[in-house]
């Protein structure tokens, strides 16, 4: 998180803007294990710091992947969650 606000920080200094920022490998509402739920609770501490650090961005969460991102058809898939994000975050 810390390194999100320096970089755009940075950015802004070389007048470059930036109003998006992509949070991946989130974990959306995990009850089946106990370490994933846990997990999701960790993250949800810092998307609500996230949230209200970086208020007047467009935040988008990626879900982590069950496998590595690899080849077009994966790519492809991915890339669909940018335009096409989960809204089902329930942490």
């Amino acid at each position: 998180m810390y390194e999100t606000e320096r970089l755009i920080q940075e950015l802004f200094n070389y007048k470059i803007d930036t109003r998006n920022i992509v949070v991946n490998q989130v974990l959306f509402d995990w009850d089946e294990c106990k370490m994933c739920k846990s997990r999701s609770a960790m993250q949800k501490k810092y998307l609500d710091q996230i949230r209200e650090l970086f208020e007047d961005f467009h935040i988008t969460l990626l879900p982590l992947q069950e496998n590595e991102i690899r080849g077009v058809k994966d790519l492809v898939k991915f890339s669909d969650l940018l335009v096409h994000p989960r809204t089902d975050y329930k942490c």
